[in-house]
């Protein structure tokens, strides 16, 4: 059933998986105390924090929080959406459309961003907090609508779009709570579909980096003046590996999945975390980022970190967020001078000699701003060369022309060649991600070459896009990914060999199924459902299914995406009634999710409900176009159960009238037309053919038919609401350009 399913629609596959730590760590109760316990003994560095973006991640409104205008510059339109922003008596407020389109004021509770925009955010019933839809550019000093550089969504939002700002899409609870508060638990209930969500601090907390301090400060505060001792609740982060430093900066400062609660330092990242890799397309072939994201990923790609060791650390102080400047110093200096406290011996003295360039700095060519993402600070953390020839063979932006713009990506290529040599490596990486993306033959030595790379992102990579490959050399490859020591790797050569679909290679993730990673043994126990395993292979697989349902359904009830993939579960085990309620659960969520309405869909076709199959089927293929064809599936399976009826009894003015829906639903308007005069004819006093016949004759353009239809209902509909709201769908449809 899988099959027939993935056929039809997208599903997310989501696991849970974690990696052995490999340092040492000193465990502690998780007691949290908030920030204003560490400021009694560690002052100075609390006052640092205290003029840190950690600090103002998350606030509350007031004089001395809020960026935006809400006196003088407060109104804004796009797209005929006005809010209007001002301060009554001390609280900041909103007015705005709400839900059902109408203007509504809302409080503004709370404040997120403070250095390149400020966003806005307000409680909605059920405990659902929600970003409002302007939000202020603070560089600019001026509104926006988040369309305007932050989604691809030109004309905006209308109240029935996921990313509407009352809906789930722009829902701070589920999308944004892990990187702007501190200790945060969403307390979800998938019952009520209501939140009760707390936290310890409004702000990035030192707790967030250095544990919970609960035990260090009862140690002390029970330790006699003048004692000396020493605590070890703490991890010391100067001890953590590389790897784990890094770790703790990605809690926030990554593009992931939050698959469990509760990480503190030195924990293995990925019990609580996923990161994507470049299999996915919000990155360009060679790992820059094409529209909002955050560091990690690429700063785990670049050499400094996979040959250098670099932590997050190296350059950035961990309370200030950035260099320490020195004084009189300028911003460009103080990054030069960090750059070249490890390269000074291989760029040289002067600069100018390494750069060819006068007025350049380090981060000019190796760091540039990524360009996509609007009204946002976000710069490169590859640490890359330029490398135009990737613009000219693929379209990936390169420092040199986002200066030189009156300059071809060719005439770039040219001078980087002359100075510096051949860049034919970095060319072959982004080469094989694009075509491996697209399954082109031509990836697979690229792919392979890739799977043995110092990067753990960038084999990881190649072991997704490997699967998409049909030669026997990228089976090998895939299986002996499956002993790679990071299990992101063997995650993604799970995935790879599965899509892959050789024997040989199933088996081989059987064999995976008791990994040492729990993200790789259930990642493989997820693609094997539905595989007959028996005896201690079978045990292994039950159990780790049992638990992946258990953490979807207990951390994710309120992503709409996992849940549908619990449906999707459910049935191939046959459990059409555990498949229905997580569909329903994922409805609850984001009303108007295509996936889940095709789940509905397969659900009831499984049981031959055929009408309510292809209500389900029209509700996704009106919001998603893919999903027409099992649209017309559905109609054609209905229509032959209708007319295996006719073979015991005669047919009904209703059964007319579906077979008149069937027909509608494929457009095939006179047929439906045929049909629906055909119900009237066995019932004249039927409405509901005449409600449908009004409409299709409107949509064919028979406007006389539609009217002679419209006024028959009139007088036998019994709802008068029914009669009005028909009367403006016709008038509707008139006023289409193509009716």
């Amino acid at each position: 059933m899988r099959a027939v399913i993935q056929a039809s629609f997208f599903f997310l596959i989501m696991v849970y998986g974690c990696a052995e730590d490999p340092a040492p760590r000193v465990t502690s109760k998780a007691i949290y105390t908030g920030a204003e316990a560490c400021a009694t003994c560690h002052l100075e560095a609390y006052k640092e924090w205290q003029g840190s973006l950690h600090l103002r991640s998350m606030q509350v409104p007031s004089v001395e929080t809020v960026r935006g205008d809400f006196r003088q510059n407060n109104t804004y339109t796009y797209r005929g959406m006005t809010s209007r922003m001002f301060v009554r008596e001390g609280t900041y407020f909103m007015e705005t459309d709400g839900a059902d389109g109408k203007r509504e004021v809302y409080p503004i509770e709370y404040a997120i961003g403070d250095r390149d925009t400020q966003w806005y955010l307000t409680t909605l019933e059920g405990g659902r907090i929600q970003v409002l839809p302007a939000y202020w550019d603070v560089r600019e000093q001026t509104w926006f609508d988040p369309v305007e550089g932050l989604f691809d969504h030109p004309q905006g939002f209308a109240p029935g779009d996921v990313n509407y700002w009352t809906n789930f899409g722009r829902n701070w609870n589920f999308q944004c709570h892990d990187c702007h508060a501190s200790q945060i638990k969403k307390n979800y209930d998938p019952e009520t579909g209501t939140y009760a969500t707390h936290w310890t601090d409004l702000s990035i907390n030192c707790e967030t980096c250095h544990g919970p301090g609960g035990q260090h400060v009862a140690f002390w505060k029970a330790l006699p003046d003048q004692v000396p001792a020493r605590d070890t609740t703490l991890v010391n982060l100067q001890f953590l590996s590389s790897e784990q430093s890094v770790e703790v900066c990605a809690q926030c400062h990554a593009h992931k999945r939050i698959i469990k609660e509760g990480y503190q330092p030195g924990d293995p990242f990925y019990d609580f975390y996923e990161l994507e890799v470049l299999d996915s397309e919000k990155f360009w072939a060679d790992g820059r980022y094409r529209e909002l994201n955050y560091n990690t990923l690429a700063f785990l790609m670049s050499s400094c970190y996979t040959a250098g060791h670099l932590t997050c650390a190296g350059c950035h102080d961990s309370h200030h967020l950035g260099p320490v400047r020195a004084e009189g110093e300028t911003r460009a200096a103080t990054y030069d001078r960090v750059c070249l406290d490890c390269h000074r011996v291989d760029v040289g003295e002067p600069v100018e000699r390494h750069s060819n360039h006068k007025t350049v700095g380090c981060v000019d060519c190796h760091m540039p701003p990524v360009e996509e993402v609007k009204r946002i600070g976000i710069y490169d953390h590859r640490i890359l060369s330029p490398v135009p020839e990737n613009t000219v063979r693929f379209g990936i932006p390169n420092a040199c022309n986002e200066c030189h713009s009156d300059q071809t990506p060719n005439w770039a290529a040219s001078w980087v060649k002359t100075w510096w040599g051949s860049q034919a490596d970095e060319v072959a990486q982004a080469e094989a991600i694009a075509l491996g993306r697209v399954g082109d033959p031509k990836a697979l030595d690229g792919l392979i070459a890739l799977s043995k790379d110092q990067s753990m992102v960038l084999r990881a990579s190649a072991a997704v896009l490997l699967g998409r490959q049909t030669d026997d050399r990228a089976e090998k490859a895939l299986i002996d990914a499956l002993d790679d020591p990071h299990p992101m790797v063997r995650t993604r050569a799970v995935e790879g060999l599965m899509v892959y679909g050789s024997d040989a290679g199933i088996d081989a993730v059987i064999e995976r199924l008791d990994d040492s990673s729990r993200l790789v043994r259930l990642r493989a126990a997820s693609m094997l459902e539905g595989v007959n395993l028996s005896g201690d292979r079978g045990n292994k697989l039950s159990e780790a299914l049992t638990e992946y349902r258990t953490m979807v359904a207990d951390l994710l009830a309120d992503d709409p995406e996992a849940q549908v993939q619990v449906g999707i579960d459910a049935l191939q085990r046959g459990d059409d009634r555990a498949g229905e309620m997580a569909f329903r659960q994922a409805l609850k969520v984001w009303p108007g999710m295509p996936d889940a309405y095709a789940g509905l869909g397969t659900v009831f076709i499984r049981n031959k409900q055929f009408s309510e199959a292809v209500k389900m089927w029209g509700e996704a293929a009106a919001r998603d176009s893919a999903l027409v064809a099992p649209l017309h599936h559905a109609c054609e399976l209905w229509e032959t159960d209708i007319r295996n009826g006719f073979r015991t009894r005669p047919g009904t003015a209703r059964d007319y009238t579906d077979l008149g829906d069937t027909y509608t639903l494929r457009d095939s308007l006179d047929v439906a037309i045929y049909w629906y005069r055909k119900a009237i004819e066995s019932d004249p006093n039927y409405a509901v053919p005449y409600h449908n016949l009004a409409l299709v004759c409107a949509e064919a353009g028979r406007e006389e038919d539609a009217e002679a239809a419209l006024n028959r209902y009139r007088q036998i509909a019994k709802d008068a609401n029914a009669v009005r709201e028909l009367e403006v769908l016709i008038r509707e449809r008139k006023q289409r350009p193509d009716g």
